[in-house]
């Protein structure tokens, strides 16, 4: 019997968060997949119609939980006004709000999501790329309104923030302190580093100096090398010569 899209997306949803439950439980190993379609309500082969492992599911519960922040972002009446660093700072803290229910799930398997060096690495690809599109489009918007210079290095600078959101899940998971302080702290000094650092666009000045230097010091050194690697040549053809 053919199910319908509904339906198979809200399998989909029972999965998932049949996986969350049973590995928080019993963690990543101990649970297994018969036990999470059972969860589900699902027979043991039907599952595999899903996710082919619990790494795949691991996967798709992070790829879900970034679509939610960005409907939730999505969903800010006036959001396309805010600052480039308000903008970042929404993205940030209503992710860490997402991912707080599961927060014993998360701390059980963040690092072997975003860390894996396995064939499972390919499952991470999906959420990176979605996270680096919603970074570069703030950037984009933020450099078409004159907030911040064009960006050079636009995917350096996403690849930063992806970096900077490990981190900061990380430091997250180990932050005990009421509401989370310290974590709303860290971001709020970061960010106000980070965004200086981006107006300033000490990026494109780093590559300038770079340059001329390059321009006025290597390739001058470079020359004066070449210069004297022909005179060895030169001594060296007439030494050979007059061995004859």
């Amino acid at each position: 019997m053919k199910i319908s899209e509904e339906q198979k997306r809200k399998n989909r949803g029972e999965i998932i968060r049949a996986a969350v439950d049973a590995i928080t439980e019993k963690g990543t190993k101990g649970a297994t997949m018969r036990e999470i379609a059972k969860k589900a309500g699902l027979g043991d082969a039907t599952i595999y119609n899903y996710f082919s492992t619990k790494e795949a599911i691991i996967a798709a519960y992070y790829e879900d939980r970034l679509a939610v922040c960005v409907e939730r972002l999505r969903a800010i009446e006036d959001f396309n006004e805010y600052s480039l660093r308000e903008q970042l700072q929404a993205f940030f803290e209503i992710h860490l709000e997402i991912l707080l229910p599961d927060r014993e799930f998360v701390d059980g398997t963040f690092r072997a999501v975003t860390f894996s060096l396995t064939r499972d690495h390919q499952l991470l690809q999906a959420i990176r790329a979605r996270f680096l599109r919603v970074v570069a489009d703030m950037f984009e918007a933020a450099v078409e309104v004159g907030e911040i210079p064009e960006q050079a290095f636009l995917e350096l600078t996403s690849q930063f923030f992806w970096d900077y959101h490990i981190g900061l899940v990380l430091y997250w998971l180990k932050d005990h302190s009421p509401q989370f302080q310290h974590t709303s702290i860290l971001i709020d000094k970061s960010l106000d580093l980070g965004v200086a650092c981006i107006k300033a666009d000490l990026a494109g000045k780093a590559l300038d100096m770079a340059s001329f230097l390059f321009r006025h010091h290597i390739l001058d050194r470079l020359d004066g090398f070449q210069d004297r690697m022909e005179a060895v040549r030169l001594v060296k053809r007439a030494f050979t010569g007059g061995g004859k």
